[in-house]
C-alpha cells in the first residue's frame, strides 16, 4: 500500500469517528461528573450574523454564577471608555501658611485619584512603599516644612467611602481577595502576614510580622501547623474598617516562615499613618495626627507638593485579568462609573455595564450583577451573553489591548492560570482564556481561532458540581480543543 492510499485511509477513518463540537458537548453532558450540576456552553464565530446558528449551544440561556470570568466585562469596558493609556494620579497637597521657622499652620493632604496600584507590588513600574514615602517626605521638606500643626489627611472622597459589597462572604472579607476598595488605595489594599509554623502538625503557628504595619490593628491568633506541603489553608476573619481580626486554619510544617495575605481595614488611614511615621523619622512632627476625609472639598488655594502617576491602564488591565485581581476589577468599575455616571459607586458602575451592553446590542436577559469581580455567587450571567459580548468587543478600537489581557493557553511563559490548558494541542498558543473559580463554580471564557483562522468567542460555566474542579477543567479543555480543530478535515484534504 503506497503512502497516498495510507493517507486517504487515515483521513477516511478520521471522518468516520470525527465529532462536531456540538456532538462532543452532548456526549460530555452525559458524564457522571456533571450529574446534579448545572452546565452551560456557548460558542459562536465573532463575525457571524445574529441569526446564524451557533457552533455550540447547550443550556445557553441558563443564568449561572461565573466567578472571575465576570472580570472581562469591567476590564473590557474600562479599556473602551477610559483608554489604554489612561493613568491615575495621586496628589500631595498642603494648605495654610508656612512660618519662617518652618511650622506649617495647616495640614497635609493625600488626594486619592482611584489608582489601584499605589504602593503595590502587582504591576511593574510602581514605586515601592519605601520610595513612595521618601518621595513625599522630600517634597514636604523641599517646601520648607519642619513641623505640621494640623493633620495628615487621607482624602478618599473621589468615590464612595471605603467599602466592600454587602453580599461578599464573611470568610472572604478579611483575606486579600476580599479586600475593600475606595479612591485612595495602598499596597494593593493587602498586607502580608508572616507565620512561623511549629515543628509538627497541630502545633501553634506564631505570628512573626504584619507588612505594612497597621497601627491599632489587633488580632486573635488561632492558626495551627498543618502537614508538610499542605499549602496555605489559613484564613482571616475581618472586614473593612474593622481593626480586630481572627487568624485561623493551618500553615504547613517544614517552613521557617510562611506568608498569607490579608485585607487592610482602611488603606486611606494606613497610608496617612505611614507618611506620619516617615516624617517623624526625619524629625517632622504632626500635631493633630491622621484622619480620613470622605466628603469632597475644593482644593482651591491648596498648594501641590507632588503627583504620583500610575502605570497605563493597559498594564493594569492585563494584571487584573490574568492574575484575577478582585480589588483592581472593582476599582476599574468605580473609575468608569465616576467618568460615565458622575458617581463612583458599585451600583452606578453596574448600571453603566447594563447601559454599555445595550449600546452593543447584546441581549442581557439573564444578567444580574452585584459586583464586577465575580466574588459573589449572587452574580448571574449566561454563556450566550458572554459570547455575544466578546464578539461585539472585537469591533471596538480597544480590542487588541483587551485581547492581550486574556491568558494564552498552553504557554508556560505566560502568567495566569492556563499554562497547561490545551498543552500540545491546536488550542495551545491559540486560545485566550479567562478562568473563574469559587466554591462549586468553574468557568472558562475567551477566544480561540479555528484551523482556518476564523475567531470564535466561547463561554463554559459549571455550577454545583460534585466532582473535583480539575475534572470540570478537563471537560472544558476538550471543548476548546475541539473548537480549535474545526476545519482540520479541510486542512488534511489540502
Amino acid at each position: 500500500m503506497n503512502f497516498k492510499r495510507i493517507l486517504i485511509l487515515s483521513f477516511s477513518l478520521f471522518l468516520l469517528f470525527a465529532q462536531t463540537p456540538q456532538e462532543l458537548v452532548q456526549e460530555l453532558a452525559e458524564l457522571e461528573e456533571l450529574n446534579h450540576a448545572q452546565w452551560s456552553v456557548y460558542a459562536r464565530y465573532v463575525d457571524q450574523a445574529p441569526d446564524e446558528e451557533a457552533i455550540i449551544s447547550h443550556n445557553a440561556e441558563m443564568s449561572l454564577a461565573c466567578a472571575s470570568s465576570l472580570k472581562v466585562l469591567a476590564v473590557g469596558i474600562a479599556l473602551d471608555r477610559l483608554g489604554a493609556n489612561h493613568t491615575y494620579k495621586t496628589k500631595l497637597y498642603y494648605d495654610g501658611i508656612i512660618s519662617e521657622d518652618g511650622v506649617l499652620d495647616g495640614s497635609i493632604y493625600i488626594l486619592g485619584g482611584g489608582d489601584p496600584t499605589l504602593g503595590g507590588d502587582q504591576v511593574g513600574g510602581v514605586m515601592s512603599q519605601r520610595k513612595l514615602m521618601s518621595t513625599w517626605v522630600r517634597a514636604i521638606e523641599g517646601a520648607g516644612i519642619k513641623k505640621i500643626n494640623g493633620s495628615i489627611i487621607g482624602d478618599e472622597s473621589l468615590y464612595a467611602p471605603f467599602h466592600a459589597p454587602g453580599n461578599w462572604s464573611w470568610e472572604d472579607l478579611g483575606n486579600y481577595y476580599g479586600a475593600g476598595f475606595g479612591a485612595l488605595c495602598y499596597s494593593d489594599n493587602k498586607y502580608y502576614l508572616d507565620f512561623k509554623p511549629g515543628e509538627k502538625e497541630g502545633d501553634d503557628a506564631e505570628v512573626i510580622a504584619i507588612r505594612p504595619q497597621i497601627p491599632g490593628f489587633k488580632y486573635t491568633n488561632r492558626m495551627k501547623t498543618g502537614p508538610e506541603h499542605s499549602g496555605d489553608n489559613g484564613y482571616i476573619l475581618c472586614a473593612p474598617n474593622v481593626y480586630e481580626a481572627i487568624f485561623y486554619g493551618t500553615v504547613p510544617a517544614g517552613n521557617d516562615r510562611f506568608t498569607i495575605k490579608g485585607s487592610i481595614p482602611n488603606p486611606a488611614l494606613v497610608i496617612a499613618q505611614a507618611l506620619e511615621t516617615s516624617l517623624e523619622k526625619k524629625g517632622i512632627s504632626t500635631e493633630n495626627g491622621v484622619m480620613v476625609l470622605n466628603e469632597k472639598k475644593k482644593y482651591n488655594g491648596r498648594k501641590l507638593l507632588n503627583t504620583v502617576k500610575s502605570p497605563p491602564l493597559r498594564l493594569i488591565a492585563e494584571i487584573t485579568n490574568k492574575l484575577s485581581n478582585n480589588t483592581f476589577t472593582e476599582m476599574l468599575l468605580l473609575s468608569v462609573a465616576d467618568k460615565e455616571m458622575g458617581l463612583g459607586t458599585t451600583r452606578a458602575g453596574i448600571k453603566y455595564i447594563y447601559k454599555f451592553m445595550d449600546r452593543l446590542q447584546v441581549d442581557r436577559s439573564g444578567l444580574r450583577l452585584v459586583d464586577a469581580s465575580g466574588l459573589s455567587q449572587e452574580n448571574m450571567i449566561t454563556t450566550k451573553i458572554f459570547s455575544d459580548y466578546l464578539s461585539e468587543m472585537t469591533k471596538r478600537e480597544s480590542f487588541d489591548i483587551f485581547y492581550k489581557t486574556f491568558a494564552r493557553a498552553g504557554d508556560s511563559k505566560d502568567f495566569g492560570h492556563v499554562q497547561y490548558f490545551g498543552d500540545n494541542t491546536a488550542a495551545a498558543g491559540n486560545a485566550r482564556v479567562k478562568t473563574g473559580y469559587i466554591n462549586s463554580v468553574r468557568s472558562h471564557t475567551g477566544y480561540v481561532s479555528d484551523m482556518n483562522g476564523r475567531m470564535i468567542a466561547f463561554s463554559l460555566i459549571a455550577n454545583n458540581y460534585h466532582c473535583k474542579t480539575k475534572e470540570i477543567t478537563g471537560i472544558h479543555e476538550k471543548i476548546v480543543v475541539a473548537l480549535a480543530n474545526i476545519g482540520k478535515e479541510e486542512s488534511l484534504e489540502d
